[in-house]
């Protein structure tokens, strides 16, 4: 069972999609035009339900997206219908893809990478997103940071995420500094009825990396670094207070 197997419903009715939709709008459009790259065929791994995956569709770009839950690529599928644009979703692991340099532009967006727990799957993902590309095709994505894990997260360990008429979402946050592993325990409680409510546990865990790191095995996976933000939107420098990481890693033509 994976871990959004109860909380993928819950999921794209919350905050997380703004996210996808800033990012596919506005933000990935700019820095591609700043870096003079065009591409066509994109592959969007850890899609999730598809709203990044579908905007670049919708933009003209031929999209396929990934993920290794069966239930967002479910809810990808039907927004991709609902939108009548045409996405092609499969259900896939990152450490595994079998693709090969078939896509000019590889994404992998909202920390997805930090769900790997192990330099051997980082590495894994790293690879396949590798192979996946033409020569001189580009791999953008995004990670937390330690400190975004370990500082920012922290800051308030218990909070609700999300509420509605039929549903609350509580959050819960631990972090382990010696393996530097964020905890986070989510709670939902459903509405039944007037007088039940249904409650959903699931437990997500997510591992930061060394910044110095994440590039050495870039470089060893035989991409160049073609650039390493705090803000893609902003292209700001990345500082050691940075939540998030930006990289935008290049195949060598």
């Amino acid at each position: 069972m994976s871990i959004y197997h109860h909380f993928a419903p819950f999921y794209q009715r919350g905050q997380y999609l703004l996210f996808s939709q800033k990012l596919a709008q506005s933000v990935l459009p700019e820095y591609l035009a700043l870096i003079d790259f065009h591409p066509i065929h994109l592959l969007d791994i850890a899609c999730g339900e598809g709203s990044f995956a579908v905007a670049m569709a919708g933009a003209g770009y031929r999209v396929t997206g990934v993920d290794q839950s069966a239930e967002m690529i479910a809810l990808a599928r039907e927004r991709a219908q609902d939108t009548d644009v045409e996405v092609v979703f499969a259900v896939e692991d990152m450490r595994s893809l079998q693709f090969s340099a078939e896509f000019d532009l590889a994404t992998c967006f909202f920390d997805s990478l930090n769900y790997l727990l192990t330099v051997k799957d980082l590495q894994d993902a790293f690879r396949c997103a590798f192979a996946a590309l033409r020569p001189g095709g580009y791999f953008i994505f995004d990670m937390n940071t330690i400190h975004g894990l370990a500082v920012n997260w922290m800051r308030e360990k218990t909070y609700v995420q999300n509420e509605a008429d039929d549903f609350i979402e509580y959050h819960r946050h631990e972090f382990d500094y010696e393996n530097l592993v964020a905890t986070i325990e989510i709670t939902i409680f459903k509405k039944e009825s007037d007088a039940l409510w249904a409650r959903i546990q699931e437990t997500h865990r997510e591992r930061g990396y060394p910044v110095a790191d994440l590039q050495f095995l870039l470089n060893e996976t035989g991409f160049e670094i073609a650039g390493t933000y705090g803000s893609l939107s902003a292209r700001s420098e990345l500082q050691t207070t940075s939540p998030r990481v930006f990289f935008a890693a290049r195949k060598p033509s």
